[in-house]
């Protein structure tokens, strides 16, 4: 089980006002932390009855059923959240013939036994609010991209912003550490 994991969690205002909200008893902040739970940070072989697949950092393998049941919420009502939560950009779902595979996309790291550990599906607040405008074709006015950060910071990406600011030195986790190839 993951211990003292810290996670730098990037979220526009208006994906962050959906998820305080609540409909229909259905805590939406309780769903989306279950999946970022759920969430490999290594990479990891997950089989299921015959099907296996290579689950990516940043990626959980649990149906709508699994999810539902465990969260003791209704399927249609998980499924219809998800479905918003990928409009708004926070995570996508790919059903598969035995599970789901969501990917995680407001994450952009973790930290974890004194490493971080980078989402390569973390999609920068501009590449959520288009991906949501290509979809959406509405409501598309920018007013959704933070611009109270300083010039020096608009330079970098907001997952350095997020993760750099008070954080301690920590080592890198590259590709090949992932995988076991350490060389230290």
């Amino acid at each position: 089980m993951k211990k003292d994991v810290y996670y730098c969690i990037v979220l526009s205002s208006s994906q962050l006002d959906f998820l305080a909200g609540s409909k229909y008893g259905i805590d939406r902040m309780k769903v989306l932390k279950c999946l970022i739970d759920a969430a490999v940070i290594t990479e990891t072989k997950y089989e299921k009855k015959g099907f296996t697949i290579t689950l990516h950092i940043g990626q959980a393998a649990l149906s709508e059923v699994e999810l539902a049941t465990h969260l003791g919420y209704d399927k249609k009502t998980v499924s219809r959240l998800l479905d918003k939560m990928a409009w708004l950009g926070i995570v996508t779902s790919e059903q598969t013939n035995r599970t789901s595979i969501h990917t995680i996309h407001c994450v952009s790291a973790w930290y974890a036994d004194n490493q971080k550990i980078l989402n390569p599906y973390y999609m920068s607040m501009k590449e959520r609010y288009n991906h949501s405008c290509e979809i959406g074709k509405d409501d598309c006015g920018g007013n959704d991209i933070a611009t109270d950060v300083s010039n020096a910071e608009n330079i970098k990406s907001d997952t350095s912003v997020c993760c750099d600011r008070g954080q301690p030195p920590l080592s890198l986790i590259s590709a090949d550490n992932v995988q076991g190839k350490n060389e230290s």
